[in-house]
């Protein structure tokens, strides 16, 4: 017999795997770069219409597959774009306010943008299994969901290995902790600089093909994905990808309790909820506000 209680959680689990895979990749444009990126969330819109291309052409398994590879690499190559056009000139200000309110601008653009090329009517990502479910005793859900919960935790765990296992990794990391000890010993930060910026949109790109799979791709769908990326990341603590990875998690189950035991109207609301309280005990956030990883 089904659980209502673990069916939520499960659920929740799933979208919040998905919601640490968005946040992670502004927390680590935060942490190396010090920047707050308002159209993070766009780049996983950019990445699901680009799986609508992709697999329009490719159906079924290599349709899907080539569409996360298609979206990575799209994104990623637009993130390089972004990141030298529009924010690095403006790395020298002395305040936030300008990337803030040009993060927001090229939120916009990209919205309408999408609008103008795609129209507005949203777009079904096709389901690779066929809409097949599994029923595991206390809480039934669908192959596809499963397997999205586990790419994005095969994802976060590669994403951990390069940060750690690699020298590329070694020198973000450097960077995230200390600017000028890195620059002393040799690294190239502009490189880093747009290292990060590409694979942390190239990873929004990902969880944009994840999100579409599961609910729809259409223009504004990128709004409320980079709300809840900057709820994870406060949640959890600002640079910290361990606590973007569990804050995700935090907030995905949260959402989806509330949304059952409450009412779906307020669920959105849940996680700014949990961010007052959680800034009143804790300022720096569950883990703590660390540069780098």
């Amino acid at each position: 017999m089904e659980s209502l209680f673990v069916q939520q959680v499960v659920n929740g689990i799933i979208i919040g795997s998905i919601y640490s895979l968005i946040a992670i990749g502004l927390t680590m444009i935060f942490g190396v770069m010090k920047i707050c990126n308002f159209a993070h969330g766009d780049y996983s819109m950019v990445g699901a219409y680009a799986a609508v291309f992709v697999m329009a052409w490719l159906p079924g398994w290599f349709g899907w597959i080539g569409s996360i590879v298609a979206a990575a690499a799209a994104v990623g190559i637009l993130g390089v774009i972004t990141e030298r056009l529009v924010f690095r000139p403006l790395l020298t200000r002395r305040t936030d306010i300008d990337i803030i309110m040009v993060s927001i601008g090229l939120f916009i653009v990209l919205e309408n943008l999408s609008q103008l090329v795609f129209g507005a009517t949203p777009r079904m990502l096709q389901d690779p299994f066929g809409s097949a479910t599994v029923n595991l005793g206390l809480f039934s859900t669908s192959i596809l969901r499963l397997f999205c919960l586990a790419f994005s935790c095969i994802a976060m765990g590669f994403l951990h290995l390069f940060l750690n296992r690699t020298q590329t990794g070694i020198a973000i990391r450097a960077t995230s902790q200390n600017r000028n000890a890195a620059l002393l010993m040799g690294i190239d930060i502009s490189h880093v600089y747009t290292l990060t910026f590409a694979l942390g949109a190239g990873i929004a790109g990902i969880a944009g093909v994840l999100y579409g799979t599961l609910f729809a791709v259409f223009p504004t769908m990128g709004a409320l994905p980079t709300l809840k990326a900057f709820v994870v990341t406060i949640l959890g603590g600002m640079g910290n990808l361990r606590g973007a990875v569990f804050g995700g998690f935090i907030l995905g189950v949260a959402e989806t309790l509330g949304g059952s035991y409450i009412s779906m109207q307020y669920k959105n609301s849940i996680g700014f909820v949990i961010i007052i309280l959680v800034l009143l005990i804790r300022p720096n956030g569950l883990f703590g506000r660390r540069e780098g990883t």
